[in-house]
């Protein structure tokens, strides 16, 4: 059975904190509109994790959720002092931890899964050569 090495991570003021270990359900990238207006970057990148491998370790009381009208199902969370992007719980049966993946301290021992290309722009192209591990 392959061991997982505990990834940290923290929002930019450091108020909020927390560690995961893998194996990772996915690793996605979008360079959708919505996300594009959220990370105010090309594309966002996310980890996705199941809730009983994820743990706070600070600060989850100082974060800010926002959840787009219906019929989306877009939902983030930040640090209500930094604004920075925070790990974000969702699901109904199986709970599952978005977590930004710029705002984690090590690389994850996962590659790309899920790349969205919807809505891309036509000034940002190559998303699926982006990022690369050694």
């Amino acid at each position: 059975m392959q061991k997982f090495k505990v990834l940290f991570g923290e929002c930019l003021c450091t108020q909020i904190s927390w560690n995961m270990q893998g194996p990772f359900d996915f690793f996605g990238m979008c360079q959708c509109s919505l996300c594009r207006k959220l990370t105010g970057s090309a594309f966002a990148a996310n980890l996705f994790v199941k809730l009983e491998q994820f743990n706070w370790l600070s600060g989850e009381d100082n974060r800010l959720e926002f959840r787009m009208p219906k019929p989306s199902n877009f939902i983030t969370s930040s640090c209500k002092i930094c604004g920075s992007r925070v790990p974000k719980t969702f699901g109904n049966s199986t709970k599952k931890v978005l977590v930004p993946f710029g705002s984690t301290m090590e690389i994850p021992e996962i590659q790309p899964t899920f790349v969205c290309y919807d809505d891309h722009t036509e000034w940002f192209t190559g998303l699926e050569n982006a990022l690369t591990f050694q």
